[in-house]
């Protein structure tokens, strides 16, 4: 495993995650990225305010067994870039109350 410290400074940064595989801090698969929703913002002011549009796979029910979850930015622990993967910082145990819904101004996100 290896662990980047991820520093993103251009929206094409977080267009880069598109198909990453997203895990719980204790390693149990959430899902797979699906498209990277981009604040109306320009860097670096959108920095922590993107979305991940996550197909939620074995944790599905865990997620009000939504066929779609939104992981905000701010739950993100660490990139694995080598890994292609997303490490949260929330647990197994505490993803029933995490929520996982669309961001009320969606509409407003630019999608990749």
């Amino acid at each position: 495993m290896s662990t980047t410290m991820w520093n993103p400074t251009r929206h094409e940064d977080y267009d880069a995650l598109k198909g990453f595989a997203v895990y719980t801090s204790d390693n149990e698969r959430l899902g797979k990225i699906t498209e990277i929703c981009h604040p109306a913002l320009e860097m670096p002011s959108a920095r922590g305010k993107h979305y991940f549009r996550v197909d939620p796979g074995p944790l599905r029910k865990l997620c009000t067994d939504a066929d779609e979850v939104f992981v905000p930015e701010r739950l993100v622990s660490m990139i694995e870039l080598d890994d292609d993967k997303v490490i949260l910082e929330v647990p197994k145990s505490g993803v029933e109350q995490t929520d996982w819904s669309r961001p009320r101004d969606y509409e407003t996100y630019r999608r990749f």
